[in-house]
């Protein structure tokens, strides 16, 4: 596991090196860009540390990217994209939150879908959400309750919420129990920023959200 564990960081620090020499940045340009110290950005591409999730996110958003691309091993412009559920990477805070991407990287791909796993007690941060385009949320598990500008909603398993996102929107889980739904927006990279921003201020809330 060690050995898989050593490999799989290796590959992480290749796409880094690469991404950034095939922009033509520096360490100095990508560090700030990212706002990540030179130095760490230069034991990641040399496999000297392990990155946190934060890291990463910061990294990927300095190189225009989103940490599925740095993780994930696919050729980009795919026609078909099929997702074995050992292949997909949650990225999130342990205890908080984890959200898992299901989408692929197809060609001009019109949607975005994600799992989020919601611990009690935990929101998705401060401020709203909002952008140009729609949301479908399906629950799974538990419940979670949606905050759409003065209205709220509470999806639970088999439950779905379909609305605008141009709708300044937020979420929490107020409930005893892990709450899990999907999340589908059709703005990609508007969408996927978002949820990335979401994900890294989680860490940042205390234990209660």
């Amino acid at each position: 596991m060690e050995n898989r564990i050593d490999e799989e960081l290796a590959r992480i620090s290749g796409r880094i090196r690469a991404r950034r020499e095939a922009g033509n940045l520096t360490l100095q340009e990508l560090a700030q860009r990212s706002d990540v110290a030179t130095s760490t950005i230069q034991k990641v591409e040399t496999a000297q540390m392990i990155p946190s999730v934060a890291v990463i996110l910061k990294i990927a958003r300095g190189l225009g990217l989103g940490p599925a691309d740095l993780i994930s091993d696919r050729e980009p412009n795919l026609e078909v994209v099929q997702l074995r559920s050992g292949e997909r990477h949650p990225i999130g805070v342990a205890g908080k939150m984890m959200v898992e991407r299901l989408s692929g990287d197809l060609v001009d791909s019109a949607v975005e879908v994600w799992r989020v796993s919601l611990h009690p007690g935990v929101s998705s941060g401060s401020g709203s959400i909002r952008y140009d385009g729609e949301e479908l949320v399906i629950g799974e598990a538990g419940k979670v309750t949606f905050r759409l500008g003065e209205r709220e909603h509470t999806v639970a398993a088999g439950d779905s919420l379909h609305f605008r996102a141009s709708i300044p929107h937020s979420w929490r889980n107020d409930g005893k129990s892990v709450a899990r739904f999907t999340v589908t927006g059709n703005r990609p990279r508007e969408f996927r920023a978002l949820l990335h921003e979401r994900v890294a201020r989680a860490g940042e809330q205390p234990p209660d959200g």
